[in-house]
C-alpha cells in the first residue's frame, strides 16, 4: 500500500500538484535506506533537497536602497507644468457682451436671427424632397 502512495505522490510531484505535507513525506520516504530499485533514481534527488534545506548563509546579507533618481522628479514636475498649462490656457467664462438694456429692442434682435436660422434650414429642407420622391417609388416597386 505504501509503494503505491509513493507512487502516486512522486507523479503528482513531477505534476506539480503536491502539498508541503506531500513533499516532506517523499522526502523522509526516499531518505531512508531501502528504496524499490526503480525508484532508486529519485533518492538521490530527494536527498539532495533534504541536505539543501538544511544549509545557513554564514554571512547577512545587506542589501542597499535604492536611491531615487533625481530625474523621478522630472516626471512630477512636468505633470504639473503640464496641467497648470491647461488651466491657464483655458478662456475666462465671462458675461455675455451683447446685452440690450431695452427689451423690445432684445426682442428684434432676436427676431432677426431666428428669422435667418428659420431660412437656412428651410434651404436644407428643400433637398430632402428628392428623398420623400425616392421613398414613393421604392414604395410603388415593392408593392
Amino acid at each position: 500500500m505504501e509503494l503505491s502512495n509513493i507512487e502516486k505522490l512522486l507523479e503528482k510531484y513531477f505534476e506539480g500538484e503536491t502539498t508541503i505535507s506531500e513533499e516532506k513525506e517523499l522526502k523522509v520516504y526516499f531518505t531512508r535506506e531501502t528504496v524499490p530499485s526503480h525508484l532508486e533514481k529519485y533518492k538521490d534527488l530527494f536527498q539532495y533537497f533534504s541536505e539543501e534545506s538544511t544549509i545557513m548563509a554564514a554571512k547577512d546579507l545587506k542589501f542597499k536602497r535604492n536611491k531615487k533618481s533625481k530625474y523621478a522628479w522630472v516626471g512630477v514636475a512636468a505633470s504639473v507644468v503640464l496641467i497648470v498649462g491647461i488651466f491657464l490656457t483655458q478662456p475666462t467664462i465671462s458675461e455675455p457682451k451683447d446685452t440690450f438694456e431695452d427689451p423690445e429692442i432684445a426682442l428684434q434682435e432676436t427676431k432677426k436671427i431666428l428669422n435667418m436660422v428659420s431660412k437656412y434650414m428651410n434651404e436644407g429642407k428643400q433637398e430632402l424632397v428628392y428623398l420623400n420622391e425616392f421613398e414613393n417609388t421604392t414604395n410603388k416597386l415593392l408593392k
